[in-house]
């Protein structure tokens, strides 16, 4: 299975995902903010990087930038999970920065993992 980073300053938020995706089989990481995501994406270089929009210090568009900009990390898939409605200024921001996909919050756990799912096979 794949090894997934959660970035959410919620930290309920994380336990239900955390959850989910180890019943699922995945391996977890999380992350409270921005800056744990990205020293936590160079040490472990997970699959699959599901980010927050709304985070304490680095909004979640912010730490997209960076991985894509940290030669490391850079290729790594990046999903959004956020309750955020997808506009065109966001659904933009995706393609140009490669953000595979969104995980809508909240969704029902059959929801979640599809999307996760999804994401992982972008």
């Amino acid at each position: 299975m794949a090894k997934i980073l959660i970035v959410d300053d919620e930290p309920a938020n994380r336990l239900l995902v955390v959850t989910l995706l180890q019943y699922a089989g995945h391996e977890v990481l999380e992350a409270a903010d921005g800056a744990t995501a990205l020293q936590t994406a160079k040490e472990h270089r997970p699959d699959l990087i599901m980010v927050d929009l709304f985070l304490p210090g680095m909004h979640g568009t912010q730490l997209v930038k960076k991985i894509r900009t940290d030669d490391e990390i850079k290729s790594t898939r990046v999903a959004l999970y956020t309750g955020t409605r997808v506009d065109a200024m966001l659904a933009d921001f995706m393609s140009v920065h490669s953000v595979v996909h969104v995980i809508p919050k909240p969704a029902e756990p059959e929801e979640l993992l599809q999307a996760v799912d999804n994401a992982l096979n972008a």
